[in-house]
């Protein structure tokens, strides 16, 4: 007896591994998607790796390789996040975006490409590339650490420059820093780069700040700007880009740095060692107003951009609710709304979703949800009661609040037929779901009980009042 149930029990338990081994493989997935094949010329041309699995843990990040395309230069991979409902199931989907530069106008010819994404190797079938023209030609650098102070007697003449967009970020505010290397077009000289892949990093390493949380824009290699400083044209080898987040107030420093380019001589064909030095400079954040919510919510500017499916529905009716939150903040830290359902309306959020990607001189978040929303009563309702969100303006230097600018006009009738809104939503009514129904209804049973027991309680003390006044 003892054998056949233990013989049960290992049976149970290897039907049961091999049942979530095959089902839980089964509903994990991977997918290579090409968002677009018609971009103009200052647009990236992009390729993603989708990731889905009902697993909610996101401390380990599949592998992937992005492949090489002929003619096209990597400029960065950006990774986004997002949380579905599906078949009742949360869904998590981890997307990772290859940004790829393209040489010039008109159709190019993308050969069969092979994606390495986990265990699989996907392809994506050969197809044409449409490049349309585009109104932005050049760059324009006007930012006081992009023109080193010493340009103005050497303007003909290359020079290397660690640069960054703020030197007084707020605590959590994003600043960019930048390494490149501008060569005017007026330059004489013949020029060529000496074993980058092994000093850029080196020069990277001690750029990179150790207090800040770190988006980095991904560049595997130069990238090529034609820009205009001051007028006068030049051509950017951009080696470095990323934006940072800094984690306390502690003073950064970035040193100067040496970088080494080889000059070819014109008669003996010898290459010399040419040495070009960046300028050393700090950036010291500056500590938030005294707040609640200081280190906890969004320091940045962002804005809100809201969809519904519509703002007249009736009651009982389903209707989705998509809020989004951009800017250039970290956009990781807004937290997602959890709004609790009352009388007048009921929410759940269907699905939450956040991503962040370079865009032109910075790094960009944008966090969404879909939420669902069913009106229980008729009545006008004002979404910004109940959607706001908190964070650090830098323009302003304040805390400030975003807020839902929709309103509901919900026809039909109560979901309970005792109560009619129509009109508007009152602060009357305002919490009424909440109200104990003990101060309402009398007519219950519940209310009699507490009557009997009072009674009892009132005999028991008359009788304890007479047992103790009785003589001896």
């Amino acid at each position: 007896m003892a054998r056949n149930f233990r013989f049960c029990i290992l049976f149970l338990g290897l039907f049961n591994l091999v049942f979530c081994e095959v089902f839980g493989q089964t509903k994990e997935s991977v997918s290579v998607q090409v968002p677009s094949k018609a971009i103009t010329m200052n647009e990236p041309f992009v390729i993603s790796i989708v990731f889905s699995s009902p697993n909610a843990s996101s401390d380990l990040v599949p592998g992937y390789r992005f492949p090489e395309i002929p003619n096209l230069k990597k400029q960065g991979i950006s990774r986004s996040k997002s949380t579905n409902m599906v078949n009742g199931q949360f869904i998590q989907s981890l997307t990772f975006s290859q940004y790829y530069e393209v040489p010039a106008i008109g159709n190019l010819a993308i050969p069969t490409l092979e994606v390495e994404a986990g265990q699989q190797t996907l392809q994506i079938e050969a197809f044409t590339l449409a490049v349309s023209p585009s109104t932005l030609e050049s760059e324009e650098i006007e930012e006081a650490q992009s023109i080193p102070t010493e340009l103005n007697g050497k303007a003909n003449q290359p020079f290397f420059i660690v640069s960054t967009d703020l030197t007084r970020p707020f605590l959590g505010q994003g600043f960019t820093l930048k390494m490149s290397f501008f060569v005017p077009e007026s330059n004489a000289l013949a020029l060529e780069f000496d074993q980058n892949d092994v000093q850029i990093p080196q020069l990277i390493q001690q750029i990179k700040p150790r207090n800040c949380w770190e988006e980095n824009f991904g560049l595997s290699s130069e990238r090529i700007l034609k820009v205009s400083i001051k007028g006068k044209s030049y051509t950017e080898y951009r080696f470095f880009q990323a934006s940072y987040f800094p984690l306390d107030s502690r003073a950064i420093q970035i040193p100067a740095l040496r970088f080494r380019v080889l000059q070819l001589q014109s008669k003996s064909l010898e290459k010399k060692a040419l040495f070009f030095f960046s300028s050393p400079f700090i950036i010291q954040p500056k500590i938030l107003p005294q707040h609640p919510l200081s280190g906890r919510v969004p320091v940045g500017n962002f804005q809100l951009v809201e969809k519904i499916t519509t703002e007249n529905p009736f009651t009982g009716q389903i209707i989705e609710y998509s809020p989004s939150l951009v800017g250039d903040g970290n956009s990781i830290l807004w937290d997602s709304k959890r709004v609790d359902s009352d009388y007048f309306l009921d929410f759940s959020t269907l699905s939450t979703s956040t991503s962040i990607a370079p865009f032109r001189e910075k790094m960009f978040g944008n966090k969404t949800e879909i939420i669902q929303v069913i009106p229980k009563q008729p009545g006008k309702f004002v979404l910004g009661k109940y959607f706001q969100w908190i964070y650090f303006n830098v323009k302003t230097e304040k805390f400030d609040t975003l807020r839902s600018k929709l309103t509901l006009l919900v026809a039909g009738k109560s979901s309970d037929n005792k109560l009619n809104t129509l009109q508007r939503e009152g602060d009357l009514y305002r919490g009424i779901e909440l109200k104990d129904t003990l101060d309402v209804v009398w007519g219950r049973w519940v209310n009699w009980r507490q009557v009997v027991n009072l009674i009892l309680m009132g005999m028991g003390a008359v009788i304890v009042y007479l047992v103790w006044k009785r003589p001896k």
